[in-house]
């Protein structure tokens, strides 16, 4: 029990710091557009260098929260199509984010070392790999849809599929190598 505590912090912890490293690539947060059309004082969470202001009401109108928030909607004009998550403007709280992200993370490690201890009679080589069929299984399946479906930008897209790739192979590997290590 002492191992697959600590295997699932130490996993934990590695997503939780290479997620929010990575959010800093080009493929991260420097690749999204940032539009707000506030007619207060903007909320400091939103405020971004690439940030374009529209005025109030240019980009939506009074019905658009009452139909839209809480919802997954889609948009079509003459020339789009748009897919649309809206949520309160409460919601967007740092700390939440940050909360929920390593409660995320925490249920990833747990599968991670759930899969360490059910390998653990195989040569690391092996078990890395296994790891990493998985992880490409989960990038193809979630991202591929949204890149299909949500037509989300490709350079986020396979970015955070590499991103993920990238991060389960070093925690897994630190797990397997020093943690939960090969039983002979």
């Amino acid at each position: 029990m002492k191992k697959f505590i600590l295997s699932t912090l130490a996993i934990t912890i590695i997503l939780f710091l290479f997620g929010g490293l990575a959010q800093m690539f080009p493929w991260g947060i420097p690749s999204t557009q940032v539009i707000t059309a506030q007619s207060g004082e903007q909320t400091e969470a939103f405020q971004a260098p690439q940030e374009i202001k529209m005025d109030p009401g240019s980009l939506t109108t009074e019905k658009f929260d009452e139909v839209m928030v809480g919802k997954i909607s889609t948009l079509t004009t003459d020339k789009s199509f748009s897919w649309i998550i809206s949520a309160p403007i409460a919601r967007y709280d740092a700390g939440t984010y940050f909360v929920l992200e390593l409660l995320t993370q925490f249920m990833v490690a747990v599968f991670l070392t759930v899969l360490l201890f059910l390998t653990r009679q195989m040569p690391l080589s092996k078990r890395v790999l296994i790891m990493l069929i998985a992880a490409i299984a989960v990038v193809s399946s979630i991202i591929g849809q949204q890149l299909n479906w949500w037509a989300m930008p490709a350079i986020y897209g396979l970015g955070v599929g590499i991103n993920l790739m990238i991060s389960w192979t070093i925690a897994y590997y630190i797990s397997a190598k020093w943690i939960i290590r090969r039983e002979h």
